[in-house]
């Protein structure tokens, strides 16, 4: 079956989301970053810490806090991620990050 350019399949949702696809929806997710966050469970406590550690930057926010995510989350997937991206109302960006990333490796 040929892949579409909106969606991904469901194969693709349930495997494990790799360090570059966090770079990827990292540079998506802009001020999201908190909400994803805290969907993905992080504390506030986390977030503070997060903050102190990158004040200028939301990218680096994120990026760490995806990274620690995907290691304490054994089975994180990018479905996961994506849903946490839909509750903060960034899905739509999240996807077409990592769309792109996946055409351009084929």
């Amino acid at each position: 079956s040929s892949q579409s350019g909106s969606s991904l399949s469901e194969s693709e949702l349930e495997r494990p989301v790799t360090e570059i696809e966090i770079l990827e929806v990292a540079k998506a997710a802009g001020t999201k970053w908190s909400e994803i966050a805290v969907y993905l469970g992080l504390k506030d406590s986390d977030l503070k810490d997060y903050e102190m550690k990158h004040p200028a930057s939301l990218f680096e926010r994120l990026r760490e806090v995806l990274t620690a995510w995907m290691k304490k989350e054994e089975t994180a997937t990018v479905g996961m991620l994506l849903a946490a991206c839909r509750r903060a109302d960034i899905e739509g960006a999240a996807k077409k990050a990592l769309q792109e990333h996946r055409n351009a490796r084929q």
